[in-house]
């Protein structure tokens, strides 16, 4: 799924304007990201949690055999909340 993918589903489901539900999906991201820049972590209940991590400088070797240094850099992290994992992995048999 791709954000125009959301945009269409959310407009057809509460009859907006497709204009309209990709003003709003955009909304969120920025939202979203706004939110990372200031905070650092962005958690939404029952989805999981965004965060910001701080990874240390790196030597990489690429698949030449030739290694660069890659500086630190933050990165964003997400961590599946319980609603997010019960689906991702339902229970196929029950124990006794």
């Amino acid at each position: 799924m791709i954000k125009d993918d959301l945009a269409r589903t959310i407009a057809e489901e509460y009859e907006l304007s497709r204009s309209l539900s990709t003003r709003i999906v955009q909304t969120v991201l920025d939202k979203i990201i706004d939110g990372l820049v200031k905070e650092s972590r962005i958690e939404l209940r029952r989805f999981g949690v965004f965060a910001v991590k701080q990874q240390g400088p790196r030597v990489i070797t690429l698949p030449s055999g030739k290694k660069i240094k890659r500086p630190a850099q933050k990165v964003v992290t997400f961590a599946p909340g319980a609603a997010v994992k019960k689906k991702l992995n339902p229970k196929t048999s029950k124990r006794k």
